[in-house]
């Protein structure tokens, strides 16, 4: 019985010791609530060096109220940019593979963790540090308690969003083309953006299943890295029709019919949930996150309304299963029958399209209403109140070619640009409509201020207020009034309804505005209330006149859209 003893004895010092050889690093000096922690795992087994986050160590933390979450490790190395490279792999490895965890703490205190095998039989090592209070509102961004039709913080605190796509970069330096733009928009007051993964650009799939690409993870890195810096939060696309049509990047199947047959399954499989479990280790626990858009325009992936809407219930469900910070799901949709995939179980957020076709070519019937850009969105803003979950005008903007958009040329002030973003949200979007065009145009024009204006008068309203709601569009009245009313206050457009981008830069007339004042009232307010109304200028949010009044018996107030006004906006505050 001695051998047997001795042979156990030294077997389980020999564990210990190597045990001991583990450990978890962490890159960061200090730690407050709500920042991205990320640790090096020190000493790691051959065998967890996998794209398979599940042969990955587990590290388990307990917080200071007991709340216990479990990170996985995932597969990582460290990467440069080759400037000198204009297209292709430009991106050139500059250390050996290795792992890392990542994790968000929601309350200050002493944090503890344990860093487990895979199969988390065995106790590897164990640690904590001390995460102090933080002043910043916390997350994840959930649909806003106060009003089901807007976002918020974990706390309540509103969250409107305000930015284009910024789908992707190209060579070179696509990570400091993220930064340039990420830059410019948070100096104008914009907080989001819209980014793929894309085959050219953050998607970690390569041909071949499994076989992740970490180079395009690391990309996602900064980009994330950038977006910190700004206070941008992103919806990050996970997949696009192009890739999937194309068989770019998409290993589920060497034609489209077998795409469709693996990868739109019913119940997606296995390998698509490797690839969530590894993006959700990796990014899962950023803040910067505020959605997950599971497909980008999934019917021109798949026409089939039923294996599309289908799947869309799949991915959600698991999606849901799998992401334990609960993030928004969304998934966007071309067509104007979008409620195939936003009515399906799981999905959060509503995403529609507002392209103006005037330019694009083709029967005249697919270009009948693009000669009003605010009223093209007001049509589908009252599908989406139909539906019943927040909204938003995603893209936006002129159809047209990166290198052939004559509607883009045509219009260098950003005048359409302009109109949809504000009227993406005063039809009631939970954020601005999102113009498509970063790059070419908004970039290339430094159209970026006309993020401005809107930033600065929503900071002025109380979007926590109940009975906040978007008006409903007038009609048959040269002035058409847009904005959110509630009890105490009011955000609120007055415009000719003839001034609009086709009037002024395909007709060649002047913006179209009142040659006298135009008062109007506007009903709902609480009875009997004095209120502060400003004028502002919608471009910059400067304000330019305040004038007292007050509610009548009935809740109405009258207000006034100056002569020759063709920016203004008017915000009503209780006094």
């Amino acid at each position: 019985m001695r051998p047997r003893v001795l042979i156990a004895v030294c077997a389980w010092i020999a564990s210990l010791a190597c045990a001991n050889a583990v450990d978890l690093a962490p890159t960061f000096a200090s730690a407050s609530v709500g920042d991205l922690l990320t640790w090096d795992v020190r000493g790691p087994a051959d065998g967890w060096l996998s794209c398979d986050v599940e042969r990955c160590p587990l590290i388990e933390f307990t917080a200071p109220d007991t709340a216990i979450v479990r990170r996985r490790a995932f597969l990582t190395q460290p990467h440069q940019v080759d400037a000198a490279v204009a297209a292709g792999p430009e991106f050139t490895a500059t250390g050996e593979r290795g792992l890392q965890v990542r994790h968000v703490a929601r309350v200050a205190g002493t944090h503890r963790w344990r860093l487990l095998s895979p199969d988390s039989s065995a106790t590897l090592a164990v640690g904590e540090i001390e995460v102090a209070a933080s002043a910043l509102p916390p997350g994840p961004i959930r649909i806003s308690p106060h009003n089901p039709r807007l976002l918020a913080f974990a706390d309540g605190t509103p969250f409107i969003p305000i930015g284009p796509n910024i789908a992707w970069t190209l060579p070179p330096d696509r990570p400091g083309r993220f930064e340039t733009y990420f830059a410019a928009l948070a100096a104008a007051g914009g907080n989001h953006a819209r980014v793929w993964c894309a085959s050219w650009c953050g998607q970690i799939e390569s041909d071949r299943p499994d076989d992740y690409r970490l180079d395009h993870a690391w990309l996602l890195d900064q980009m994330f890295a950038s977006a910190r810096r700004h206070g941008i939060r992103v919806t990050l696309v996970l997949d696009n029709h192009h890739d999937f049509v194309y068989g770019k990047s998409c290993p589920y199947g060497g034609d489209f019919a077998a795409r469709v047959t693996t990868f739109l399954a019913r119940s997606p499989g296995p390998q698509y949930a490797r690839r969530l479990k590894y993006l959700f280790a990796r990014y899962g626990a950023d803040d910067q996150v505020m959605a997950w858009e599971l497909f980008n325009e999934l019917d021109m992936a798949c026409a089939v309304r039923q294996i599309a809407g289908d799947w869309a219930k799949g991915a959600a469900a698991l999606v849901a299963q799998l992401d334990q910070d609960h993030r928004l799901r969304t998934i966007s949709w071309a067509g104007s029958d979008i409620g195939v995939v936003a009515r399906q179980p799981g999905i959060d957020l509503v995403q529609l399209r507002g392209y103006v076709l005037e330019f694009v070519g083709g029967p005249s019937l697919f270009r009948a209403d693009t000669t009003d850009g605010i009223g093209l969105l007001a049509a589908g803003a009252a599908a989406a109140h139909a539906i019943g979950r927040p909204f938003c005008f995603s893209e936006v903007g002129y159809q047209g070619a990166e290198t052939d958009n004559p509607g883009n040329d045509g219009d260098p002030d950003g005048l359409l640009m302009r109109q949809q973003l504000w009227s993406g949200f005063l039809l009631g979007g939970y954020g601005a409509g999102m113009n498509w065009w970063w790059d070419v145009y908004i970039d290339h024009q430094g159209l970026w201020d006309a993020h401005r204006g809107l930033s600065a008068c929503v900071r002025l309203i109380d979007w926590r207020e109940t009975g906040l709601a978007p008006l409903t569009p007038n009609q048959g009245h040269d002035l058409r009034v847009l904005g959110w009313l509630g009890p105490t206050q009011a955000l609120i457009w007055p415009h000719h309804r003839a001034d609009t981008w086709h009037a002024h830069l395909v007709g060649k007339r002047p913006r179209v505005a009142f040659d006298r004042a135009m008062s109007f009232g506007l009903s709902g307010m609480r009875p009997d209330l004095a209120v502060t109304i400003e004028t502002r200028d919608l471009v910059s949010g400067a304000l330019q006149a305040t004038v007292d009044a007050s509610t009548d018996a009935t809740g109405k107030v009258r207000l006034t859209l100056p002569s020759g006004a063709v920016d203004t906006v008017l915000i009503v505050k209780a006094k």
